[in-house]
């Protein structure tokens, strides 16, 4: 069901939890890309929804920090250092019993990991929103625990809508504001996962505010070329081709600074055709 890779991470990070906590993670589902078969190795990171069976103390909240900090030490030596590409990171969240059968934004999780960030109590960061919620309920994996039907998650799509909308005014505006500073402040841009990342992240919200559904990147880019301005498709060409592990395309093979400026650019348009519509 998952694939290989990500069947992997998830028996080593499952065999590490139980070592440090044991018998406390009850449930354990799988979400993102790794769910809806948009998973590549190289790019994607291992989204999860764990619950536990009530609360953790300070010293397990250690413990599992202790596991995901050290996962995460060690794909960067793995990955980036050797392998030069992308670590393949377990990212989620840690809930109690009950919390999925409330509205995400009631919702403080026990614990996060986002990319070597552990976070304990806190909502700012992780991702405990409408979005996972849908994920969840609508093609979530169960690793461990009830299965997603059996859930009772509840979907409101106009809680759905009207926190995507927020994410793209608030965290979005934030995100091109900073490419705009970095292209003008460097003379290469920043890595192209960076661009990439706000090409086909933004349209991705604009496709669930228009459709009530969630996409992945690669989704979302070729919605982005259906919808969008044909000025911004050798961008969104741009952005795919990276995701894919293909050579950067022209402009900006030969002008790689210019390729966050458009990014930022792109990111202020689909904020603008969201909030019209």
């Amino acid at each position: 069901m998952l694939p290989a890779a990500a069947q992997q991470a998830v028996d080593d990070l499952l065999r590490r939890l139980d070592r440090a906590v044991p018998g406390r993670v009850e449930a354990f589902y799988v979400v993102g890309s790794a769910c809806t078969g948009a998973f590549r190795v190289g790019r994607s990171d291992l989204d999860f929804v764990a619950v536990v069976d009530g609360e953790l103390g300070r010293g397990e909240l250690a413990r599992i920090g202790a596991v995901h900090l050290s996962r995460w030490g060690s794909a960067l030596v793995r990955d980036v250092a050797v392998r030069r590409r992308w670590p393949l990171v377990c990212n989620g969240i840690y809930l109690r019993s009950g919390d999925l059968s409330r509205s995400p934004l009631d919702v403080t999780p026990l614990a996060g990991h986002i990319a070597g960030r552990f976070k304990v109590a806190q909502r700012d960061g992780l991702d405990v929103n409408p979005v996972t919620w849908h994920m969840l309920a609508r093609h979530g994996i169960a690793i461990r625990g009830p299965a997603v039907d059996r859930l009772q998650i509840p979907l409101d799509g106009g809680q759905l809508r009207s926190w995507t909308l927020a994410n793209l005014n608030g965290y979005w505006r934030r995100w091109a504001r900073r490419a705009q500073r970095n292209a003008a402040a460097i003379p290469r841009a920043l890595p192209r996962r960076f661009a990439a990342g706000g090409v086909l992240g933004a349209p991705r919200l604009h496709y669930t505010i228009a459709t009530g559904a969630i996409a992945s990147k690669e989704a979302a880019g070729r919605y982005a070329l259906e919808t969008f301005d044909p000025r911004w498709h050798a961008l969104i060409e741009d952005a795919l081709a990276f995701w894919r592990e293909e050579p950067a395309l022209e402009p900006y093979r030969r002008h790689p600074s210019r390729r966050n400026r458009d990014a930022a650019a792109f990111v202020d348009c689909v904020i603008e055709a969201a909030n019209r519509r």
